[in-house]
């Protein structure tokens, strides 16, 4: 395969990578949660769109960064939206979905990503930070689902084994 056709052929495979990756670091929350990550890690890169103007894939592989949605100021936005609309869990969700997403492209060989746009410039991150960062926002969503199974009363670690299905406590 000429390189060109595998650039898209990693292309057209990125939204099921970031898909997998939002739900492995929102796994810990539910079901539930899980679901908004991946929408949250997925539906980012329409934005692609927006800054090529374009349909087309050449246009959108060919942008010299990643576009400034691509930061996680927008991440920290889309959370506190997400913790409106479906509370604390969904909010972290999002964040975990949409963090998971910034630091899998900003680890990879396509454009810099503006992680820290406006106060810094599109950049590339060494894997092996992305893997620690991936890494803290698992470890983020299982510190959530014990602070919300706690909340719902719970006891902690669950009867259930940890899975966060026990019935709340009666007084």
């Amino acid at each position: 395969m000429n390189p060109t056709g595998r650039r898209y052929l990693v292309a057209a495979a990125d939204p099921f990578a970031h898909a997998l990756l939002a739900a492995a670091v929102a796994a810990p929350l539910g079901r539930r949660a899980v679901v908004t990550a991946v929408m949250a890690g997925t539906a980012i890169d329409v934005d692609h769109v927006v800054a090529a103007r374009s349909l087309r894939p050449v246009a959108m592989l060919t942008m010299a960064t990643r576009p400034r949605s691509h930061a996680l100021l927008a991440t920290a936005v889309a959370a506190g939206a997400g913790a409106v609309a479906g509370g604390p869990v969904h909010g972290w969700a999002a964040f975990a979905g949409l963090g998971s997403h910034l630091l899998r492209d900003a680890s990879d060989s396509g454009a810099p990503t503006p992680l820290l746009w406006p106060w810094r410039p599109a950049r590339q991150i060494p894997r092996r930070w992305a893997a620690a960062g991936v890494a803290a926002l698992a470890l983020g969503s299982w510190f959530v689902s014990r602070r919300a199974a706690a909340a719902a009363g719970r006891l902690p670690g669950g009867v259930d084994g940890g899975g966060g299905t026990a019935p709340p406590r009666t007084a």
